[in-house]
């Protein structure tokens, strides 16, 4: 029989790993920059930039991305944004903010909540020195929640090896299945790019999930995993700008928002450009909740005489991160529309209108800011390393 205070120790975890195929082989990619390169491209205060440009060369070519001034500059703005070349860099108030999630977590089992969490957090593990709670007081990096958490995974596996395994137990807890649901933490790395991509990568690499985890928080696995996020998704034609934007809101954000813009242009209503026609959870699952976009594009399905129906609208809507989206019927006829309408085609993406939300930010930013922030860096990197301008 499972004990009362299971539940709390379950809802501290149950890592869910995947595994995945072997990527194919690109023979087109040429010759690029080489390590004095990259070097020269850098900023004159990175510590052992010769180091960081070896790795970055090595994350190319795991990736097969092409190592030309602008994949690599793309990807050294991203990185001095995001962290100032630090591979495991430091989050102010990192111990606060993990015991206010835990907290938060726990609180669904009511009055057992803090007894049993406590409980938990008090235990010295086999072979350690420090409890929990310990460890936990003393956390200043993503590394460091992270390893913590998974010890308490492996020590309540130790102890309650039939508890543990109860994931339907888990699931009644959490709306979402892995470690990254209760972590508050869920971008690491000197990219900072998400760690749902990262395990989601490691299989196009040949690798665990787990190995991903572990690989984000040095040097060249934050490069390998962040560089391969930046160039994911829509073509090399896509602005520089507007991919910047969609590393930091989501793949297709930019898009969305034009979508979005031309919508509310043809209906006359007032819509949120965040690159979001549906409502989705922080763990990026697709919720229940209906949107304002939602209710203006079934109404312009309506007005369509025919051509669109609202079912049709809202089956196309659920590809909207993805490239399908382009080839459905709804977007087609957004776009030919509003080429209608203003006389020439419709623009493609827009920086969307995000503000961040993050317990690593201390005040109130966007993705606009972020973008635009990120462009300024990359242009400074390539006339640091006499490329040409774009």
């Amino acid at each position: 029989m499972v004990s009362s205070s299971a539940p709390i120790r379950l809802a501290l975890g149950l890592l869910l790993w995947g595994t995945g195929c072997v990527r194919a082989a690109r023979p087109d990619l040429v010759p690029g920059l080489t390590v004095d390169e990259v070097v020269a491209a850098m900023p004159a205060r990175v510590a052992d930039r010769e180091g960081w440009a070896r790795d970055l060369l090595v994350a190319f070519d795991d990736d097969q991305l092409p190592a030309d001034p602008t994949h690599v500059c793309a990807v050294l703005a991203i990185v001095e944004q995001e962290s100032g070349f630090q591979a495991n860099p430091a989050v102010p108030n990192l111990a606060a903010i993990a015991r206010r999630e835990l907290t938060a977590r726990a609180a669904v089992l009511g009055p057992l909540a803090a007894p049993a969490l406590t409980a938990v957090l008090e235990v010295t593990p086999e072979g350690g020195h420090q409890t929990f709670d310990q460890r936990l007081s003393a956390v200043r990096t993503e590394a460091d929640l992270d390893r913590l958490y998974r010890d308490i995974l492996v020590e309540e596996h130790r102890r309650h090896p039939v508890a543990y395994v109860a994931a339907d137990l888990v699931a009644s807890l959490f709306s979402a299945r892995d470690l990254d649901a209760r972590n508050p933490i869920t971008t690491a790395g000197s990219m900072q790019v998400s760690v749902r991509f990262a395990e989601s990568h490691a299989a196009t690499l040949g690798r665990s999930a787990e190995r991903a985890r572990d690989e984000l928080y040095t040097r060249r696995g934050g490069l390998t995993y962040g560089a391969a996020r930046l160039w994911d998704g829509p073509s090399d034609d896509v602005e520089l700008i507007h991919r910047f934007a969609d590393y930091n809101a989501g793949l297709y954000s930019s898009r969305n928002a034009a979508f979005q813009e031309q919508l509310a242009a043809l209906t006359g209503a007032t819509l949120a450009l965040d690159g979001d026609l549906l409502a989705y959870t922080p763990a990026g699952e697709l919720k229940t909740q209906e949107t304002k976009t939602m209710d203006v594009l079934r109404a312009f399905a309506q007005q369509s005489h025919g051509a669109l129906s609202v079912h049709q609208v809202e089956v196309d809507a659920r590809a909207e991160k993805t490239l399908d989206f382009e080839r459905t019927r709804t977007w087609a006829a957004v776009k030919q529309a509003w080429a209608h309408l203003r006389g020439h085609q419709a623009p493609y993406a827009r920086l969307p209108d995000v503000t961040l939300s993050s317990p690593k930010l201390s005040s109130s930013l966007s993705t606009a800011w972020f973008a635009t922030s990120v462009d300024k860096r990359y242009r400074a990197c390539l006339q640091r390393g006499g490329f040409p301008a774009p």
